[in-house]
């Protein structure tokens, strides 16, 4: 199972509104099988991509700095925005994004 790594400032508010809105679409599209969104607190996203190679995706609130971004990259983890799906503004093509990456 691929983990997509859903990351606020705490945790407990907006990240499991977004891994929500992922989760659904990935049952709306047979993909609940393959992957499946958490939300972790944002401080924990270095350590949690470093450990856990079921990691493939990175949803941040606010994009990555750059320490994140390294890892991200040393790791083969695709770093992603997640207010498509807080705002529903450009929800679509976020959605795409996840269902091309998991297919990957």
């Amino acid at each position: 199972m691929k983990t997509i790594l859903v990351c606020c400032g705490s945790g407990v508010a907006t990240s499991p509104q977004v891994a929500n809105k992922i989760n659904e679409y990935l049952a709306d599209q047979g993909l609940d099988e393959v992957a499946k969104a958490t939300p972790k607190p944002v401080e924990t996203a270095k350590s949690t991509v470093e450990n856990d190679p079921s990691v493939v995706i990175y949803v941040g609130i606010a994009p990555a700095d750059a320490e994140l971004q390294e890892t991200l990259d040393a790791n083969h983890v695709v770093g992603m925005v997640g207010l498509p799906w807080l705002t529903g503004m450009g929800e679509d093509a976020a959605d795409e994004k996840v269902k091309t990456v998991l297919a990957g």
